[in-house]
């Protein structure tokens, strides 16, 4: 009976490692074995997302279904995870310009539909398993995405890699840049040991997060996820489409800036390589769209799975955000003649962001024959844009030895401090101001800010250690306090988040100090740049880590990117 008993254990040992070894050929990038045990941990995790009102409606509902392998297929016993790494960057990204802004899909919607790739590579596993098994001795049942299972607890515990605070399943090999699926079989693998490495005490996720829908980590609100909002057919709210920026599908800021993801970037296969036109589209031929057009264009992407209207719904957000004025024939288009409410809508919304005239006769000449009531409210929440003030924003340009930098001011005092020409940094300024200060315009003013461009070249020059300049710091109390704390710190000197936390009188606060350091519109004048970690690491720098290290070398701190090696 043992001897039966090892052999039969031998059996299975063999066929991992041929699976295992086989997996590249297969298109597989990377395998994982776990137990069918039921996940048990996860069930109360679902269920308090629920409780909550976190989960997204998506999910499968039957929470046993979910976590009981041995509900899916009789005779279960292990389950095989397999990863598939997908690209994170366009070798030729095309650029937004005026009169011809772009959208952005997020990058699992870039290639050929996951799905399909996935569903693929799973049915070359069965063909591999059944060449070594006879039919009568195996059961397998595979799933991907929408099928029962979480994929990410069933790839955490089989060892693909570990669970991030941006919920996302981290492979030491591979980052997060991975597609997910399983295969429940009867066959007793044996079980690989889950991944140790965790992401220590970075939040970047946390704090970058747009809609702050991480509250926790590893844990995710769903519903305010832009990811999940891109996907709804509900009629959105401002503060969601003023966050959404110009994404038509999906969101990814929480792994771009995840330092595991760092040079990541997978290009071994041909069918999820991007047309750099699908993956940044021109928005405003987005909206012209017939059903057929938007398959034929977009069918083979995954982000085609919820139809042609969010999409469309998204672009007319995007091109709101934008404030492109060239598209306002073609929304006042939209919100007198498109059949659905939802779009015309959005529609009026974007009108009332882009501004103008032209804009504001539209919004007049569509409420006079509107009868939804929904397009109403939107059309006249988008005309009392035109009656609030306009703030004006002084704008002018400098050189440093960190490159071009773009100085802003309002009629109070310096406000923001952007990397890049006023050219380049016009639409991300101007995104920030609108928000900041309600109805703005930027106005280039090299008078007014002489005296600021003055001082910072003292400064670079050697010859400034502080600055004397009227600030107008726009944020919540808690982050004006940690901005007033960063002009505290003395030249030449660094502070971790801990120590600012303390000097505010917040000690509990250091991933809340963390995120408004991340958020600090004046660097330099509020010198973010001298926050590091407290083993020395330089953490984050919104310039790019380059200038963190120019910056400290200015003031006689030796550093790389990644740590301060000697202080003055």
């Amino acid at each position: 009976m043992h001897e039966k008993l090892a052999h039969t254990q031998d059996r299975w040992r063999k066929l991992k490692q041929d699976i295992i070894e086989a997996a590249p050929s297969l298109g597989i990038d990377q395998v994982g074995f776990t137990t069918a045990d039921p996940f048990i941990e996860l069930k109360a995790r679902l269920q308090h997302s629920i409780d909550q009102g976190y989960a997204s409606g998506f999910e499968e509902p039957d929470l046993d279904k979910r976590t009981r392998p041995e509900l899916l297929l009789e005779d279960a016993r292990s389950i095989i995870a397999i990863a598939v790494a997908y690209p994170s960057k366009l070798e030729e990204s095309p650029k937004s310009k005026a009169g011809s802004y772009r959208g952005m899909f997020a990058r699992t919607a870039w290639g050929l539909d996951y799905h399909l790739v996935l569903r693929d590579r799973l049915a070359k596993l069965e063909a591999f398993l059944r060449e070594r098994v006879p039919d009568q001795e195996l059961k397998v049942r595979s799933m991907v995405d929408t099928g029962e299972l979480s994929d990410r607890a069933v790839a955490e515990r089989a060892g693909i890699g570990f669970s991030g605070k941006n919920c996302s399943i981290i492979s030491p090999q591979w980052g997060s840049w991975i597609y997910l699926g399983e295969m429940i079989t009867n066959i007793p693998f044996p079980s690989d040991d889950p991944v140790t490495e965790d992401c220590g005490e970075c939040t970047r996720c946390l704090d970058a997060c747009p809609t702050s829908a991480l509250v926790g980590p590893g844990q995710l609100n769903a519903k305010l996820c832009i990811s999940f909002q891109t996907q709804s057919k509900d009629l959105l709210s401002h503060e969601m489409m003023t966050k959404m920026g110009n994404r038509l599908y999906g969101c990814d800021t929480c792994q771009i800036v995840c330092p595991k993801n760092k040079g990541m970037n997978w290009t071994h296969h041909p069918e999820m390589q991007p047309d750099p036109e699908k993956a940044k589209p021109l928005l405003v031929p987005m909206l012209q769209l017939s059903n057929r057009e938007f398959k034929e264009q977009f069918g083979s992407l995954s982000a085609a799975w919820r139809g042609k209207k969010p999409i469309q719904r998204n672009a007319i957000v995007a091109l709101g955000n934008f404030r492109d004025r060239s598209a306002v024939g073609e929304l006042r288009s939209l919100l007198r003649e498109d059949t659905r409410y939802d779009i015309r809508s959005t529609a009026a919304w974007a009108l009332g962001q882009i501004g103008g005239l032209e804009a504001k006769q539209a919004l007049l000449s569509a409420l006079n024959r509107e009868k939804e009531d929904a397009v109403v409210q939107a059309i006249e929440a988008a005309l009392q844009q035109f009656d609030n003030h306009v703030e004006p924003i002084y704008v002018q340009e400098m050189e440093s030895p960190l490159g071009m930098l773009t100085i802003a001011s309002s009629a109070t005092g310096l406000c923001s401090i952007e990397f890049g020409s006023v050219l380049d940094t016009s639409a991300r300024l101007n995104a920030w101001a609108q928000r900041t200060y309600g109805r703005a315009a930027l106005q280039r003013h090299p008078e007014r800010l002489q005296e600021a461009i003055h001082q910072l070249e003292e400064y670079f020059r050697g010859e400034r250690q502080s600055f004397d300049l009227a600030l107008d710091f726009q944020g919540t109390a808690f982050q004006r306090d940690v901005w007033r704390a960063l002009m505290d710190i003395p030249y030449g000197e660094t502070r971790s988040y801990k120590q600012i936390a303390e000097a505010i009188g917040r000690p509990q606060a250091v991933r809340a100090v963390g995120g408004a350091n991340n958020r600090n519109p004046i660097p330099i004048i509020a010198p973010c740049h001298r926050v590091i970690g407290a083993d020395g690491r330089l953490v984050g720098y919104g310039g790019g880590m380059d200038k963190k290290v120019t910056l400290l070398k200015l003031e006689g701190m030796q550093a790389n990117e990644e740590r301060l090696l000697i202080a003055p």
